[in-house]
């Protein structure tokens, strides 16, 4: 499992319109973590093939990328893009104007949260870092995904599936999953955006769901899909397809985060097993929308099983992950904390506020509002944007969480030590250990592969073709490896990676 998060800005004081492809790129450059890498290898991405192996020319978004240029017209490519590997594995840059931090590869529901929060922790030490240095305006970093002009920018979840099951039956299957699991992962958000907009929406449960025009798709900015069909497994194309999930939403709560990425997986792998929950929606992107509209939880749309509302679509699911085997550790807290806040929702929301982004909202406007008179849209959204601060001084999340009213899973303590210490049960162990420890050897690096100069000739080390065992004898090697020499007898000896001639 993996997490993509788009990072927005709020940019203050700034005199005409704002660079926003330059102040991305500020930001990314203001990481002060060392050791990294600084650079990406594209060569083996190809963004325009389908998982039905078709080809196709990507959509864009008119407006995408057409913000004023006048200073990032002056950076090199790598200057503004500005591509960076963490000793965590990790990667960070600037993406479509906005920073973003890719957590490297975990197992751990746990594992997944802290390598997330050590994102956060990165984008305001950056955020301090870059208001410190006497540019112009003040640039206030959020963890959200609209920007309330009609622009949504994504937080993507990646997991690894079989390629031998049916495509179709996948999407059958997933797709009134990733609809209806918003009652438990929404961030909630105030008003409505895009072609479908309507002023009398208040409170939504999803921030995303306006934006989605299609069951499935290829595109991630434009014409957007429930079910995004990319194929880029970055890892063996003959055994997996890593499934690119681009409808969920920028997460402050940890244990919506946890559970946003374990259900998901869980509901996954009943899929691999041929499980068929036996529930379609007959229009899934109006389901969506209708569901995100309505913080009550009454409405219905109709499915294969007659009208159901959105809680009894994710009965089912939650039901058969259940009946599988209850499991233990992380399999059964996952399950233990979504029935319990299944069963919140259907009996009092509120409840469920300490853990879920859209009822803490939901709890803070009627605090708000109570005995006096209802915010207005522009208060609403003011308010919304705060709760998504990564700022301490401005953040009601986090003062949410000081005043023990929101739970956490990680410390403040936890998250910064996450950005120096990759998860150790994949391979993004060996990843981190060879930029944190050889990091001026590296040549080339990307998901898939290590590119390294080790006395005087290319070595590859290809990371999807690399078993765990085999990682784990790479990685110890790694860390034993007193200097690049003691590097390449290691890594000779284990006969899993490729030397090119001197």
């Amino acid at each position: 499992m993996g997490i993509e998060t788009e990072y927005g800005m709020i940019c203050l004081g700034f005199e005409g319109p704002v660079d926003f492809a330059f102040e991305a790129s500020t930001l990314v450059r203001a990481a002060e973590i060392e050791p990294v890498f600084r650079g990406w290898d594209y060569s083996h991405e190809d963004g325009r093939l389908d998982l039905f192996g078709q080809r196709h020319r990507l959509a864009r978004d008119p407006g995408d990328l057409a913000d004023n240029r006048r200073r990032s017209a002056g950076l090199s490519r790598q200057e503004l893009i500005a591509d960076t590997v963490l000793p965590n594995g990790a990667r960070y840059y600037n993406d479509h104007n906005h920073p973003e931090y890719c957590t490297d590869v975990t197992r751990s529901v746990f594992e997944l949260v802290r390598q997330d929060a050590a994102g956060e922790a990165l984008l305001l030490s950056c955020q301090r870092v870059r208001n410190a240095a006497g540019l112009e305006g003040q640039v206030l970093v959020v963890k959200n995904n609209t920007d309330y002009h009609g622009r949504s920018y994504g937080t993507h979840e990646n997991y690894l599936v079989d390629r031998r099951l049916d495509l179709r039956f996948l999407i059958g299957q997933l797709v009134p999953f990733l609809v209806s699991r918003i009652a438990l992962t929404g961030a909630g958000k105030f008003g409505s955006e895009g072609q479908h907009a309507d002023r009398s929406v208040g409170l939504q449960i999803s921030q995303r769901a306006d934006f989605f025009a299609r069951v499935s798709g290829i595109n991630t900015t434009t014409d957007r899909p429930i079910f995004n069909t990319r194929d880029e497994p970055h890892s063996r194309p003959d055994r997996y397809r890593r499934l690119h999930v681009i409808c969920g939403d920028a997460n402050r709560s940890h244990y919506q985060t946890a559970l946003k990425a374990g259900l998901t997986a869980l509901v996954l792998d009943r899929i691999e097993a041929g499980h068929d929950f036996g529930v379609a929606l007959n229009d899934p992107v109006r389901a969506m929308r209708t569901f995100s509209r309505d913080p009550g939880l009454e409405a219905v749309v109709e499915t294969s099983r007659g009208r159901l509302a959105l809680l009894d679509v994710l009965e089912i699911y939650l039901d058969a992950v259940t009946a599988s085997a209850p499991g233990s550790g992380e399999r059964a807290w996952i399950i233990g904390q979504s029935r319990e806040l299944l069963d919140q929702l259907r009996s009092d929301p509120s409840a469920a506020a300490d853990r879920v982004d859209w009822c803490a909202k939901a709890g803070l406007v009627a605090a708000l509002e109570d005995g006096g008179e209802p915010l207005s849209g522009s208060e609403l959204q003011r308010l919304d944007l705060a709760y998504h601060y990564l700022d301490p001084r401005y953040s009601t999340h986090l003062q949410l969480v000081g005043q023990g009213r929101m739970r956490s899973l990680v410390a403040p303590e936890q998250a910064g030590a996450a950005l120096r210490r990759a998860p150790s049960d994949t391979r993004a162990r060996l990843r981190g250990l060879l930029v944190a420890r050889f990091g001026g050897l590296i040549e080339a690096i990307e998901w898939d592969s290590v590119q390294l100069r080790l006395g005087g000739r290319g070595v590859r080390i290809d990371l999807g073709a690399v078993h765990s065992g085999d990682i784990d004898e790479l990685s110890a090697a790694a860390e034993r490896a007193a200097d690049a020499a003691a590097l390449e007898r290691a890594l000779a000896r284990s006969g899993l990676v490729a030397f090119g001639e001197r």
